[in-house]
């Protein structure tokens, strides 16, 4: 009875060391941000909203991690591929966040070990073969226009620097006795956008405003006129002060372009809407850029 007994513990003993093996201790790695290297004048600004880290460990997906991240824990060990892209709130939606599919991405051998932390700077850039629009207004004329229902329009500004971001910016401003402010592109590089949902086509630009704007797409054919589609209203952002605020957002414009598959004509549109005839309403612009792939 005694040897069926010391048997029997020692199989219970033998399954659970098979079945709970000794917990392997992590290897970290710290990532307070990812840079943006530009490497022409044709990228425009190096100016970015990269909230997140998606890391890879010999192609294997670890995880997706909010910057920064002081300790993104891998159970490895030894030498490894680590892989780091950049990752985007699409449209500006915290819960609709994925790799910005336009930057590359960040590699890097790296030799990982158990309870240490090695801090890791990604560096990342536009990929190759881009088409990338750029409006930073630096020009003397804005490259968009009023549209005929509009009743005041978008000019320069260069001073005063609070005011700016860098270099200078669109400004608009609607009184009481503005209604509407609508401008619109006029770009023949804009007709190709992708009207495929899966292939991307982005608007990136730095903002700020007190008052809530549109941001849309024109769109016609061979037999209709332009019609407007809007893409996403953009609110204030203003802090506890009253004080505007600038922000950086990737808005997905194939979320509209692939409803309109036969559309021969795109354009972008902002409009900005006054029906309560409020005073002293303010939009600023820079660093406007479309992108999309030739």
């Amino acid at each position: 009875m005694r040897i069926t007994t010391l048997i029997f513990i020692l199989c219970v003993f033998s399954r659970c060391s098979i079945i709970d093996p000794p917990e392997r201790i992590p290897s970290f790695i710290r990532i307070d941000a990812i840079e943006l290297q530009i490497n022409n004048s044709n990228e425009g600004t190096s100016k970015h909203a990269i909230v997140d880290a998606w890391v890879y460990v010999d192609g294997n997906l670890e995880g997706i991690y909010e910057l920064p991240a002081e300790k993104i824990p891998l159970i490895y060990d030894g030498e490894h591929e680590l892989k780091i892209y950049a990752g985007i709130k699409k449209n500006g939606i915290s819960g609709d966040r994925e790799k910005y599919s336009f930057y590359t991405s960040y590699t890097q051998n790296i030799n990982l070990i158990p309870d240490s932390i090695i801090e890791i700077n990604p560096v990342v850039e536009y990929e190759d073969n881009l088409y990338i629009w750029i409006e930073d207004f630096e020009d003397p004329s804005a490259k968009f226009e009023a549209t005929p229902f509009s009743d005041t329009t978008i000019y320069i500004i260069d001073s005063p620097i609070d005011e700016l971001i860098e270099g200078d910016a669109g400004a608009i401003s609607l009184s009481s006795s503005n209604f509407l402010c609508e401008l619109r592109t006029d770009e023949l590089n804009f007709n190709v956008f992708p009207t495929n949902t899966n292939i991307p086509c982005y608007l990136e630009m730095h903002y700020k405003c007190n008052h809530p704007f549109i941001v849309g797409i024109l769109h016609k054919n061979a037999t209709t006129p332009y019609l407007n589609e809007p893409l996403i209203t953009l609110n204030p952002t203003t802090d506890n002060l009253g004080e505007m605020q600038w922000n950086k957002t990737y808005l997905y414009l194939s979320d509209v372009t692939n409803f309109y598959p036969s559309s021969s004509a795109f354009d972008i549109y902002f409009s900005i809407q006054n029906p309560t005839q409020l005073d002293n309403i303010e939009v600023r612009l820079d660093n406007i850029k479309v992108i999309y792939r030739n």
